[in-house]
């Protein structure tokens, strides 16, 4: 009997000295969609809508004041870590081998077989929509059939390429070709309307991030193996090297321009706030902490993001960083609407931040 208390008190002891983690402090919960399984790395703004993707081969459209479900479609496949591309009049998203439009109720418009996986967003120019597939190269498409246009397929083999960009006419894609050989893959500019190749360039050992176009020049991440990285400056108009920097870039994440600075996810330091001129190194974190795990998103003169600890952090433009809150069930990218921070969890929830540092 004895050795029974002592064992109960000793489990009371063990408890009230462990205090729970105070989730989601500082921040107001606008609402929480249970039924959707919504894939958090998926959603994407338009207007006063939320569309998305779930783990269940939908896809949907929620109004993002009320979090009331306005429709939701079946589809072919499921679309994880792809966003859908929503235009005007159409929804494009592709996955494991289909390429699908939708109208803005929902309806499906047309769904078409591409033969392989589409694994990464898709972007727009005029009437055409491009998708990089896994060993078939980039192909255009027309939006009102999602028939193909043109295609540019490797020369030797192609696993997965970062996110395309465009600007104006020209598209960025890195990682387009890859000979297990010699180890070569690049970086290819080329003409959104007739698919010609601008110009290439082969990075030796290195994947590719996804570029950030700023006028004329387009700033890229590249990476080997988690162990050395660097970071060029390109003039979008020839390819050459207008500066280029040794770093530990996360290619995962995308590069912004913060305060006329580079502002870079890194695996190694946290962030990176670089020279744009010379790429020069300002400051770092230096946190494994505060290691990116979302898309880096401006917002009144700081920078918010999820870490990979499931915190949301904001940074200022001299570095100091503050932890805001930490969630229970991951972290989505932060979304800016009507001058209000709102972060998504994977639970369906939506948070409101209240805690500006």
């Amino acid at each position: 009997m004895k050795n029974s208390i002592n064992l109960i008190f000793c489990i009371l002891l063990i408890s009230c000295s462990t205090p729970e983690t105070d989730y989601h402090k500082g921040l107001t919960k606008v609402w929480q969609i249970e039924r959707l399984r919504w894939n958090a790395s998926s959603l994407t703004l338009n207007d006063d809508n939320l569309y998305g993707s779930t783990l269940d081969k939908t896809i949907f459209r929620l109004d993002f004041k009320t979090g009331n479900l306005i429709w939701e479609s079946q589809s072919s496949t499921s679309y994880a870590g792809q966003k859908p591309l929503v235009t005007d009049s159409q929804i494009f998203i592709g996955g494991s081998d289909v390429l699908a439009s939708y109208d803005h109720d929902g309806n499906l418009i047309w769904s078409n077989k591409v033969g392989n996986k589409i694994g990464h967003s898709i972007i727009e120019f005029d009437s055409l929509i491009f998708a990089s597939l896994t060993g078939k190269g980039l192909n255009a498409f027309d939006k009102s059939e999602g028939k193909n246009a043109w295609k540019i397929e490797p020369e030797y083999q192609m696993f997965s390429t970062s996110n395309p960009v465009i600007q104006d006419s020209i598209i960025i894609l890195g990682n387009f070709d890859y000979s297990r050989e010699n180890n070569l893959d690049h970086t290819t500019a080329i003409n959104a309307k007739n698919g010609e190749t601008i110009c290439a360039r082969r990075n030796k050992h290195y994947i590719t991030g996804t570029g950030l176009f700023l006028k004329d020049k387009v700033y890229i991440c590249y990476d080997s193996s988690y162990s050395k990285g660097i970071i060029r400056a390109l003039d979008v108009r020839n390819g050459s090297t207008l500066w280029e920097v040794v770093s530990q870039p996360e290619c995962h994440y995308k590069p912004i321009v913060f305060n006329s600075h580079l502002l870079i996810p890194s695996y190694d330091r946290s962030l990176d706030y670089l020279d744009l001129e010379s790429g020069e190194l300002v400051w770092s974190l230096n946190s494994d902490d505060l290691i990116p795990a979302t898309e880096l998103v401006e917002f009144k003169n700081k920078v918010y993001y999820g870490s990979v600890n499931r915190k949301l952090i904001s940074v200022d433009s001299t570095g100091n960083s503050y932890e805001i809150s930490e969630f229970e069930y991951g972290i989505g990218d932060p979304i800016i609407f009507k001058d209000d921070l709102y972060i998504p969890d994977g639970s369906g929830n939506l948070f409101e931040v209240n805690n500006m540092p």
